[in-house]
Order: structure tokens, then sequence, then C-alpha cells
């Protein structure tokens, strides 16, 4: 859905950016394949764009309902390039289709330049000078992008500053290290690591972590911002634990005008299946129906704001992608190797589950021949 700003309502400063700028928003739950979703000129870029407003709860009193950090799609014409630019905000790109290069710098500094392709996930710095390029002169290169854009927007009002500042961060981008972006990955603990340059998400090693169910999971800090890589995967046949419904899940919902909230999205890498999501306050039961949205590979969806659960009904595993806020040196929350108790207060075990989920979940394996490898309850 293609959304407009209502016009009986203030703009916050970065609804007025957005609409200065004649940005493309887009607002719905779920994109189902971000290769083929439509997207229109974005002259800043000089490219063809989209920002994704994803919520459960679309606002009839605003215009775009996460005002903290969003998401965008960004397609570079065949040997074109994202212009040359700087800003004062987080950006983590993956790439959805294509291959290409990217350059990064500070003025006065040397250029470093690394190659991506499909599957790839790359940081910039904050506030450094980058261009990105297409490597292909006949085909176009699509990448998905996620950021605290709106932040720094919101809270200055102010463009110069925003995109024109000139203090550098040294601790963030050192141009004169050569490895920064040569995809070396650093381990820092259980299911904890970082990386400037992921080469292949897909490929990349996860550590087990069964605390939600069968799977695998791996935190990446990326460039030394606050947004992280957050990778997970699960089996075939298999699904997570129910979870996100404690008080604490339930109040990060709702629109802020204040441009502080974060949201959370997950980009399906690989699998088929379908979330379960719970309106706030409520928790699974007969007399509860669920909101499901299926997924494949290339589906973005948000997680709502109450509780959700995600089923993989493929032959294959499912492997999801989540960038953002997690790095615990900024004093978010607890480290991943700590976070199992915080995690059971807001999460269903499968004995306690509504068994009409269980039924549903081999009901859907059943239909694409798939086994459910899940133990008996």
């Amino acid at each position: 859905m293609l959304s407009k700003p209502p016009e009986d309502i203030q703009l916050t400063p970065f609804e007025r950016w957005v609409e200065a700028e004649g940005l493309q928003v887009i607002t719905k739950h779920t994109v189902f394949d971000l290769l083929t979703e439509p997207l229109e000129p974005w002259e800043r870029t000089g490219c063809n764009a989209a920002l994704l407003d994803l919520t459960q709860y679309p606002s009839d009193r605003a215009w775009i309902n996460n005002q903290g950090t969003t998401r965008y799609i960004i397609e570079i014409p065949p040997g074109g390039t994202v212009k040359v630019e700087r800003h004062m905000y987080e950006e983590i790109f993956y790439v959805v289709d294509g291959r290409g290069a990217t350059a990064v710098w500070y003025d006065g500094s040397p250029r470093l330049t690394f190659e991506w392709k499909e599957g790839s996930a790359f940081a910039i710095p904050l506030n450094t000078w980058h261009e990105i390029y297409n490597g292909s002169g006949t085909e176009t290169a699509r990448l998905y992008a996620a950021t605290n854009m709106p932040t720094p927007i919101n809270l200055y009002a102010n463009d110069e500053f925003v995109f024109n500042c000139a203090n550098t961060f040294p601790d963030r981008f050192d141009a004169d290290d050569e490895m920064f972006f040569t995809g070396q990955s650093v381990r820092l603990g259980d299911r904890l690591s970082k990386s400037n340059f992921i080469p292949s998400v897909l490929h990349l090693a996860l550590d087990d972590y069964n605390h939600r169910g069968p799977g695998t999971n791996m935190y990446v800090l990326m460039a030394g911002g606050r947004f992280v890589c957050h990778v997970s995967e699960f089996p075939v046949g298999s699904y997570k634990k129910g979870h996100g419904f404690d008080a604490r899940g339930a109040t990060t919902g709702g629109v802020s005008r204040t441009g502080l909230t974060a949201e959370n999205s997950y980009l399906f890498l690989s699998g088929e299946g379908y979330d379960l999501q719970w309106r706030t306050g409520q928790k699974p039961g007969p007399e509860i129906e669920p909101m499901r949205y299926d997924f494949k590979k290339n589906s973005l969806m948000t997680n709502g704001h109450g509780g959700h659960q995600h089923f993989n009904a493929s032959g294959e595993p499912a492997r999801y992608l989540v960038l953002r806020y997690g790095n615990t040196s900024f004093g978010s929350p607890t480290q991943p190797t700590e976070r199992g108790d915080r995690e059971d207060s807001g999460q269903i075990q499968y004995k306690d589950e509504d068994p009409r989920i269980r039924a549903l979940f081999e009901e859907e394996c059943a239909k694409r021949g798939v086994k459910c490898e899940m133990e008996p309850i």
C-alpha cells in the first residue's frame, strides 16, 4: 500500500523530510517478496527505492508509524551507483540480488573498497562518505537496508547537521585498516561475533541455541554501531516456541511521536512456512484466533507488537536475518548468553501451548510432503 501524508495531522520532522524527498512510503505488515516490490525514483540516491513502514496496526493518526528506526529497498540501475553521501545515522545493507562494490572513506583518508554479491551484508560506519556501485552493466542490483535514520532527523530537525556534519568516529572506522572490509570475523563469545562485512549471510556459521526450540543463532556486531546483524535458523519440519507475550514485549507497540521508538522485522533467507501472531495482551487459547502470515525466501515481516511464533513447514532449514539494535556496549539488553531467564518470562513451552498450534503445523507439513520433526508433546 502506498501511503500519503494525511492532511489533518502535524507531521514529525522525519515525516516532513520524507515528504520533501519524494520518497515512496509502503505501509504494510509483510513484504512477501523484496525482489518484486514496486519502487519509485528517489532523487537523492539516483535510484528507485521505497521506505518500508512495517507495522501490525497502521495508525490513522500517523503517516509513518515507525519513528525511531526504519527500512527501505533500493535498486541500483545497470552500471549505476547510489550517489555519494554521508550521514549521522547507522545503516546495514543486505544484498537481495545482484553484485557490486562499495567505497568508504573520510575526507583526506584512503578509500576502502570491497565487493559484494547476493547474500552479502555490510555496515556503513557512522558518518563516512560512501558510494555503492552496481557491478553489472546489464542487470539491476537490489539491496535491503535497515537504519535508525528517523532518530537524528527527529531529534535535530536539521538536514545540514544530519547530512553534512564533518565529525569523524575513529573508534568505528579506521581508513588505514586494509582488513576492515575483508570479511574477517572475530569471535567474542557464544553466539556473538563482530565483522564489518559478511560475504554470505546464508553460509554464516551459527552456534547451537535451543532455548526457543531446535535451532542455531548468531549476533554479529558491525562497524562499532548500535545496529547488529542477528541471524537464526531452525531445521526442516520444526517451529519455534511462542514468545513475546510478557508485558515488556507488549509495550513496544503503538505509534510514538517522540521519534525514539524501534521496531524489528525478519527477512527470511531460506525455507517456507508461516508466522502466527497475537495482538498485544493476548495469549494463545481456544477462544483466541491468531493472525497468520506466510513467508518464503525474501519475505520481510514485522514481528508485531505482541506474541509471535515461527513455523518452517518446508524441506530445507529456515534461516532469517534481523537487522536491529543489539550492541550491548551501548547499554542494550543483556548479552545473548545471558538472555535465557529473561526470555522465559515471555515464552510458552511446547507442553503448554494451544493444541491447535501443533495440529495446524502437522497439517501444513503434510500438504508439502514434509515430515514433522517435532518431538511428541
